[in-house]
This record gives C-alpha cells, structure tokens and sequence, in this order.
C-alpha cells in the first residue's frame, strides 16, 4: 500500500500558497549540463533551489525553453529594484496509481501548488520568506501526524521556508539561520523519491536551522545545525547535525560526501552518504546517483542498518527537453532480506516556453513480497 500513502501525501501536500519565498528543491539535473558547476550559479539560494536570480532567467530563455520566450518577471512586464526579487509558481496534476487493490485504479485531479515568491536584500543581509493556504483533501477535522501533528485546521496557514541570509558575494562564506532544508543529497524535485522520504526531505519536513558554508569554484561546503519546527510543530521531530562537502572536476564531474546525525524521539539516527554526477558531453547525457547508509540506534536494543540508495541518468537531447531515468532501493533493515523496497522512475519534461513546464512520470515500485505498485504522474508547471 506504500503508493497509496506517497500520493496522498503528494495531494495533501499540495499547498496553495501566497507567499514570500521559492519551492525548497530545483532541478539538480541542470548542474554541469548547463555549463554550470554550481547551483548558485542560477539561484539565490547558496545550496540550489528555489527563486532564480538574473543569470538563472537568463538561461531560461537562451538556453532551457524550445521556444524561446523571455524569462524575466512576467514575461519582462515589470521591472523591480535591484535589492528586491519575486517569482511565483502555479502547479495542476493529475495521479493515476494502482497497488493491486480490489475497487482497482485510484485517480485524482487537483491543484498542487500556488506560490508567490520574494526575496529582498540589504548590502549582505538577505531574507526569504513563504506564507501559504494550505490545501488538503481530507476533512479539515482529520490528524496527519507525518505532516502536522495536528489537526489540519490549526494549521491552514503554512510556511514552508523563511530565512535571513548574511553574504557578501558568490563564492566565499555565508551564514543562515531560519527553515528549510539543510543541503544535502541530489536535492531532486520528487519528494516521493526514497532518498528524500526516508532521510527526513519529504513534504513539508523542513526543519529550522543554523546553516554556515563556503563556496569557491570547486567545491563547496555546508554544515548545518538543525531542530523541529517549534512554531507549528510540523514535519520531522529529530534534530542534530548535517553536513555536506562536494568538489567539481573540469566542471564535468561532481562527487560529495555526507553525514547526517539526527535524534528524534526513541530513535538516534546517523547517514553516512556520498553522492555523484558526471556529465558527458558528446552523449549529452548526465549520470548521478546517491548512496546512505543509516543506523538506527533505539535504546534497550541492538542497532539496525538500513541502505537508500538512487541511481540513474538524465539526457538532454534537444533544447527543452529532458528524460531522466532513475532506479531505486530501500533495504529497510539490512539483516532482513525481505525488508525491501526497489523502485523504476521514469521522467519526461518538456520546456515550450519560457515559464512552463509538462512533465510526465511513471512509476514502478516493487516491495519485496509484495504486490507491484504502479503510478502515472501528469503535471502542468508555470512560474512567474
């Protein structure tokens, strides 16, 4: 039953949102395909994701949309000062998903996200922010302890991220304390990817940090303190230590190591992980994959081992066009052989235009001893 649950958080993480600040993921597939090596390079953000800045739009129209169009704020209608940012995104989707169930194929057709987005900035000092409608299609009466711990009427209005930013420039140091996801994996876009629901990155599991780091040319390091949301108390209860290291090759190649300690109620958890990329150009396809390894350490018994593992490839063949083909496991406890989950995803995005999207994604998860579960995934994208 485990695409039953990732759809319905899928849905019930749709959020409808007037906001102050990007979507926390981007597309990490665009790193050194593009010609870029880092993130930055495109958002604002130090780690990747979120609001793209004056170059990222840019490239949008140059580069990234079959079409052409222009990249700017609505489509270059307005124009803002220099110290201020806004975007927006508007997501529809339609899920179609069988688990083998008796009453047969499950489909939904709903909205899954409505963001405005800003950031302002002072000489080094910068903020995002993100205040959103939360949407959900459960009775507004119901709990949903992975996402709240609390009744989704106390918590109609939602704030995914919200940060202040000390930097000076691009490359060199930075500092940022508020919430978001600390930097850490490929940071791809799906949530329900088991690199992400699994290690504390799914739907609305931002925790509220104190984030440091330092960025030059090839490489890049991010260490970040992290705790539970205190304020609306939603997504992960664990907190601890994070940190990520990467170093580019030749702008070709990135390779990155990753530690994770986090404590949460009766369970200390720590990942060690390392993560890569390659681009290859004649082929014009990137190869990236992620692996961690967990222990689980709860008092009174022996500690237990987990892997989480994704690998795979994206190719770019004509301009605005991206397949990406990814392969994923889940051994849940590494002495147990039937403990498993195995994953095909296949994705297929097409950029028309400027400021949209089409992307399409199917979906097979095979859990050891289990019934095959099958997703097809439709989503229309536009951004400000």
């Amino acid at each position: 039953m485990r695409a039953r649950h990732l759809i319905l958080a899928a849905i019930l993480g749709g959020v409808s949102t007037l906001a102050l600040q990007p979507a926390a993921h981007a597309y990490p597939q665009f790193q050194l395909s593009s010609g870029s090596s880092r993130c930055d390079e495109c958002h604002y953000s130090p780690d990747g994701g979120g609001l793209i800045n004056a170059f990222g739009r840019d490239y949008v129209s140059d580069e990234l949309s079959t079409f052409g169009g222009n990249g700017q704020l609505l489509h270059g209608a307005v124009r803002l000062p220099a110290w201020l940012a806004l975007g927006g995104e508007l997501r529809g989707a339609f899920v179609s998903e069988n688990d083998g169930d008796i009453n047969g194929t499950t489909n939904a057709v709903f909205p899954m996200q409505a963001d405005a987005e800003a950031r302002a900035a002072y000489g080094v000092v910068s903020f995002y922010g993100v205040l959103g409608l939360r949407g959900q299609v459960r009775s507004d009466d119901t709990i949903v302890p992975e996402q709240n711990y609390q009744p989704v009427t106390a918590s109609t209005l939602v704030s995914r991220e919200h940060y202040f930013m000390l930097r000076s420039g691009s490359l060199g140091g930075y500092v940022r304390v508020g919430r978001f996801f600390a930097p850490f994996g490929l940071r791809m876009a799906e949530h329900i990817l088991y690199v992400r629901q699994d290690l504390g990155f799914g739907t609305m599991q931002e925790s509220y940090n104190l984030s440091a780091g330092y960025l030059a040319e090839q490489w890049e390091l991010h260490v970040t303190a992290f705790a539970p949301d205190f304020i609306r108390h939603m997504g992960s209860r664990e907190s601890g230590l994070t940190a990520y290291v990467e170093r580019r090759f030749a702008d070709i190649e990135a390779a990155a190591l990753q530690l994770r300690v986090a404590s949460g109620p009766g369970m200390t958890r720590t990942i060690v992980g390392a993560v890569s990329k390659t681009w290859i150009a004649p082929l014009k396809t990137l190869v990236l994959a992620e692996a961690d390894f967990v222990r689980r350490d709860i008092p009174t018994i022996s500690p237990s081992y987990q892997f989480v593992g994704v690998g795979g490839f994206s190719v770019l063949p004509f301009k605005g066009i991206m397949a990406t083909l990814l392969q994923e496991r889940d051994q849940v406890d590494l002495s147990v052989s039937d403990a498993t989950y195995n994953a095909t995803t296949a994705l297929l995005s097409w950029f028309p235009y400027a400021h949209c999207e089409i992307q399409g994604m199917a979906r097979l998860q095979v859990p050891s001893g289990g019934q095959d579960e099958k997703t097809l995934f439709v989503q229309l994208h536009y951004w400000l």
